[in-house]
């Protein structure tokens, strides 16, 4: 696996990040070190209020198995997290997209939003627009049309989850609230409209802003469909990781959907980084009536460590197998 294009790539279309003078490609270069350290700076203080929370918590008994099968699912949903851009790509570059160099792009990005305001995983991916055969304003503007996928299959998937769970989830489904339903309506409607109505329509200050060249939709149909099967595996995980403290079978299933919507809050809480402290307090408060206070905390801290485990490892392993793109 390599970085670089392949051969039947078309030439690179023209990136207002690196023109002739070379001072941006440089200011580029020098940012991506910079980024990273700031990311590991923040993991490390994730890492650390893990510890605080798991220390200041009852003694619950973990289920060492349960807590390794948690990160199968994880780290099956970064690969198709990272196909899913790939494919936004191409629909919005109407060219191929190398899809491993586009995976490792997506990885690595992923690591950034432990930054506070998450500003660094669209600037990760910008910077690195080069390697993937595109530019920075594509990359920019791909970044906003997946956001919105993702958030709205994430809550559409988390919501539906929860209903279907029952009695064993009554008091997570209290604490969401009643305006679930509205939501849903709403968020389904919007992927419609992204899915159906052609670019060329939408005003021209919006597509210059978004560099939507060409016809078509924005959003391509497998687009949701893919967000579906990576919510799906956050799903499995918080399975995994509600049974590795002992919760029952029907709790751990009926609560999966909290484990969907806890990293959509944290991520949409801009000030902290990768949703610290807010991804737990939800899954805490949610899980609390069908496990015990104990075992929610339990829960929240394995999934916050398996997921930081996920991200760290997916990026020390994209930079071993894939290197670093020549400068361009």
């Amino acid at each position: 696996m390599t970085s670089a294009d392949p051969p039947d790539l078309a030439p690179d279309p023209p990136d207002p990040m690196r023109g002739a003078a070379g001072p941006l490609a440089r200011v580029r270069r020098a940012l991506r070190p910079v980024m990273v350290v700031v990311a590991v700076l923040f993991i490390g203080l994730a890492a650390r209020d893990l510890a605080r929370r798991w220390e200041s918590g009852e003694a619950i008994e973990v289920r060492p198995a349960f807590v390794a099968l948690s990160l199968l699912p994880l780290a099956a949903g970064a690969v198709v997290l990272g196909l899913a851009w790939a494919r936004l790509l191409e629909e919005l570059t109407g060219r191929a997209i190398p899809r491993w160099p586009a995976i490792a792009l997506h990885v690595e990005s992923q690591a950034a939003r432990y930054i506070p305001g998450k500003v660094g995983v669209p600037l990760i991916r910008m910077l690195g627009a080069p390697r993937i055969g595109t530019t920075s304003a594509v990359v920019g503007s791909s970044f906003a049309v997946e956001l919105v996928s993702f958030v709205a299959v994430g809550a559409i998937v988390g919501l539906g989850l929860l209903a279907a769970g029952g009695e064993q989830v009554a008091g997570a489904i209290a604490f969401i609230g009643r305006w679930s339903l509205p939501v849903l309506l709403a968020l389904g409607a919007l992927l419609v409209a992204l899915m159906t109505v052609d670019r060329a329509r939408a005003p021209a200050r919006l597509r210059k802003l978004l560099a939507a060249e060409g016809r078509g939709p924005l959003m391509p149909a497998g687009l949701p469909l893919l967000h579906a099967a990576y919510w799906l595996t956050w799903a499995a995980h918080g399975a995994c990781a509600a049974l590795a403290v002992g919760a029952p079978p029907g709790a751990a299933l009926g609560g999966s959907g909290l484990f969907v919507l806890a990293p959509i809050v944290g991520f949409l809480a801009l000030a902290t980084p990768g949703g610290i402290g807010v991804r737990e307090a939800l899954l805490s408060v949610g899980l609390a009536p069908a496990v015990g206070p104990a075992a929610a905390l339990g829960a929240a801290v394995i999934s916050r460590a398996t997921s930081l485990a996920v991200d760290v490892g997916g990026w020390l392993l994209t930079r071993l197998l894939c290197g670093r793109a020549p400068p361009r």
